[in-house]
């Protein structure tokens, strides 16, 4: 199939060729010759579908026979780029409205569920809406139960009030002579409490009077034992200074002692060494005599053998 669409586009092609080199239509010998294929089915259909093409592309030179043929083809080559442009600028246009029509049914859709979502909420609220009715009627009906109750209440409060007032009225008058009795008996106990008060006042003062004179006497019999305590302070100090200076020649003593001692420590270790030597030079000697002695033993007792 391959090749035999190969054959059919390069006889297609040879067509144009042999029309413009030889000057006459297309034979099968010719396209032949030209391609090197031996297919005069195929080369055969070729030159029929390029003749109907040919017919086709200048019938409308032989309808106007005063127009050139260069003209024609260049007529319709702009108009085929003219269709084209227009079917191009078609395709974007529809393409364009297709995704404005994309968007629109998108936002009809978005719009239509906003809808569906208000309904919903109104329907909601409008529910909330009755609810809150039946609510306020209820509390309506119960305020107007409560008032009917408090007027009722208030008829009652204005009688007990006048009955209170009343009362008020005779508690008054008993408030007034109450107040006129504790006028004096308050008028009196200002008085006792005056008379009382210069009493209190004056054993006060002598109170005040009593403590200053034993807090004079205190002051002076601290202040006598404040001075024994100083001579005893600096009695004590001199004795203090006394054993302090007895310390001292001890010190100093003591330190002469440990001097002489030191000092008898070393002859005496001196003395040691001298008598240690003295020691050996009496070894040596008692060493010294026996070795003497002991050749006089053996002379003896060779002659008596």
């Amino acid at each position: 199939m391959s090749n035999r669409t190969d054959t059919y586009a390069l006889a297609y092609e040879c067509c144009d060729t042999v029309l413009r080199e030889d000057g006459r239509f297309p034979t099968i010998d010719a396209i032949r010759d030209r391609i090197g294929v031996n297919s005069p089915t195929v080369i055969s259909r070729a030159i029929k579908d390029w003749t109907l093409h040919f017919a086709n592309k200048h019938k409308e030179t032989f309808e106007r026979p005063d127009m050139p043929a260069v003209m024609l083809d260049t007529a319709v080559s702009l108009w085929q780029l003219a269709l084209k442009e227009a079917s191009k600028q078609f395709d974007e246009q529809r393409q364009q409205l297709e995704e404005n029509a994309r968007n629109d049914q998108a936002l009809i859709v978005q719009l239509q569920q906003q809808l569906v979502d208000q309904q919903t909420q109104w329907d909601t609220e409008r529910s909330q809406l009755s609810q809150h009715n039946e609510e306020l009627r209820h509390t309506n009906a119960e305020l107007a139960t409560a008032l009917a109750e408090a007027r009722q209440s208030l008829s009652h409060t204005n009688a007990e009030l006048a009955s209170t007032r009343e009362a008020l009225s005779r508690a008054e008058g008993s408030l007034s002579t109450s107040k006129a009795a504790l006028q004096a008996q308050e008028s009196a106990w200002s008085h006792r409490f005056d008379q009382q008060h210069d009493w209190h006042l004056a054993r006060i003062e002598e109170e005040k009077n009593a403590a200053r004179q034993e807090h004079a006497r205190t002051i002076t019999a601290l202040g006598r034992e404040l001075e024994d305590f100083r001579l005893e302070l600096a009695t004590a100090q001199a004795r203090i200074t006394q054993l302090m200076q007895q310390l001292s020649d001890r010190h100093e003593h003591q330190l002469k002692w440990e001097a002489d001692l030191a000092t008898l420590r070393a002859q005496l270790a001196a003395r040691e060494v001298e008598l240690q030597a003295e020691k050996d030079k009496c070894r040596r000697l008692h060493e010294l005599v026996r070795k003497q002695r002991r050749p006089a033993q053996n002379t003896p007792d060779k002659a008596a053998g």
